[in-house]
This record gives C-alpha cells, structure tokens and sequence, in this order.
C-alpha cells in the first residue's frame, strides 16, 4: 500500500483543493537528517511553473525544518507532500537564505499549514523585503511563468539572524556564515553541525553561472573560500545536485578566473568589449555550464564596474 502511496505521489503533487499543479521532484536523503529536492536546472518557465532551486528538508527530533521552499504555493506544497513520504512531524522552522524569490516564495503555503511557523533570514533580506523586492520578485516569476505563479502569496521571515548567530531547534544545531555582498546583498549559508553539511544558497550552484546582478564577485569569492575552509561532508548548492566541497571549489574557480582576467585588463585600460574575446578562453572549462552564453558578458561588465570601485576603497 505504501508503494502504491510513493508511486501515486511521484507523478504529481496537489494543492488543497486537489488540483494537479506540478511534478513532485522525490526527495533525495544526502546525511542522516537532510533530504533534497533537486530542482531543474532551467530558468523559471511555465512549464516548470518557476521551480528551479534545491528545497531541502532536515528532520529533528520532534519536528521538521525546511530550507528554501521554492517560488510559488505549488513549490511549497510539493515540499510539503515530499515531507508527508517521510514522516509525519510538523513543520517548525524554514529558512532562507537570500532575497531572491526562486528560494523562498513558498514560505506562505507551509505557513499556512503551520501557523507557528518561524521563518528566518538574515536582517538584509527583511529589509530589502519590506522595501518592495518582494513584490517584484512575486510579480516577475509570474512573468515568467505565463500566470502559473499567479496565486502566490508573501510570507516574510520572522526570526532574524546574520553571520556567526547559531541555532538549536529540537536536537539539531545550526551555525550562520556570511560573508559580505556575495551572490547577493541578503545571503546567509546554513551549517548542520550534526551532519557536517552546509547550504551554500546562490554563493554555489552546481556546475552552473548564476547571476551576480545584485552580487559581489569578490565577496562571493570569499564566501566559497570561507565554505571550502570549513571542510564539511557534504554541500548543498542552490541549483544542481549535492556533492562534497568540489562544488564550492569549481565554482570559486570561475569567479576567480573572471574577476582576475578582467582587473588585468581593465588595469592595461581595455573596455568590457574589448576585453571579452581574450577571457572567453580562459574560461572554456565553463563553456558548457548552463547560464554560461547568457550571462558571461554581462558578468564580465559587471566585474568591471567592481575593479572600478574597489580602486576608491
């Protein structure tokens, strides 16, 4: 009966009113108390219905909390029904670990089933929040996805804590690294000290160029150096499957390979234009990660205008 129950569940997931909304990702157990749900690797569609990120869930004791639920109710409730496959224990806590809307925009469906919920993020998320980025993220994931994000609701964090807090809840023991400006000014990684595992958020993606808009290349540099010294088992990116600290190290590489190529450049007096051609071969190793032809020019005006301010620091 039981096989029956997994099988029914990994063909869809369903809201409350028992309507097929998206494909239920199963999730994947990587330590003793995490499971992960690896999301696809393409930018938010409405055939992905704007799941593309790594919801986590780590079961405690007498309760379950969750990391990153996704960006729509949908994502939320498929996190929620991937939960109900492994145990019955309520939701607690959830974290997020940065402003972008891909990550945390389900908070609200699994506060609405848990009304008590705590949800925690760093005090810049908040504020970059309540200043209005939360209603352009709602508003441009339903852009994207052609509608189907319509009915997402916002739900903010409501716990509060930065670089070096830490956190018991139930018999887990959670530790707060961040580190600057990194993939964005909002982001915290999240250590599970009882399972040496650490969400890296959007400072890591697995195999994949993320975008650096809001972002620092030479923070987000320090921040997988400050990931890679912790010497963990196991890493959770925020796109792409788990792995131990190769992820972080391969993605510290293409940051600084980039940021490096484009100071040495822009220090000989070359524009962006003119210095593209000469690094695109420094970095054919990336050519083939997803993301890579979209943003690599724009990573590389960015780094710019990053070299450019750092000589008034």
């Amino acid at each position: 009966m039981k096989s029956l129950l997994l099988l029914c569940l990994s063909i869809f997931s369903f809201s409350a009113t028992g309507q097929n909304l998206l494909p239920l990702y199963n999730p994947q157990k990587v330590s003793e108390h995490v499971y992960v749900i690896h999301g696809p690797t393409e930018t938010p569609n409405e055939k992905n219905r704007g799941f593309m990120n790594n919801p986590a869930f780590i079961i405690g004791e007498h309760s379950v909390v969750v990391v990153d639920p996704g960006s729509s109710d949908e994502t939320g409730q498929m996190v929620l029904d991937a939960i109900k496959q492994v145990t019955d224990k309520p939701v607690s806590h959830i974290f997020n670990t940065h402003i972008h809307g891909d990550h945390w925009l389900g908070n609200e469906i699994i506060k609405r089933a848990y009304p008590n919920v705590v949800i925690i993020a760093d005090p810049r998320m908040l504020k970059k929040a309540q200043a209005g980025e939360a209603q352009s993220w709602q508003a441009l994931l339903k852009k994207l996805t052609k509608g189907a994000t319509k009915n997402t609701k916002i739900a903010l964090p409501n716990k509060l804590l930065s670089d070096g807090d830490s956190i018991q809840i139930d018999n887990l023991k959670f530790n707060i690294v961040s580190v600057g400006v990194a993939h964005s000014d909002s982001d915290i990684m999240i250590v599970l000290l009882n399972d040496s595992l650490m969400f890296t958020g959007d400072n890591v993606a697995y195999k994949r160029i993320v975008r650096l808009d809001d972002g620092s290349f030479r923070d987000n540099i320090k921040a997988c150096d400050k990931a890679i010294s912790m010497n963990l088992k196991n890493y959770v990116p925020g796109h792409g499957p788990t792995g131990d600290v190769s992820i972080v190290k391969a993605q510290r590489d293409y940051l600084n390979i980039l940021y490096t190529e484009v100071k040495k450049y822009y220090d000989e007096g070359l524009s962006d234009f003119e210095m593209k051609p000469k690094i695109l071969p420094s970095l054919s190793a990336y050519k083939d990660w997803p993301g890579f032809d979209h943003e690599v020019g724009k990573h590389i005006s960015l780094a710019v205008l990053e070299a450019e301010k750092a000589e008034f620091e």
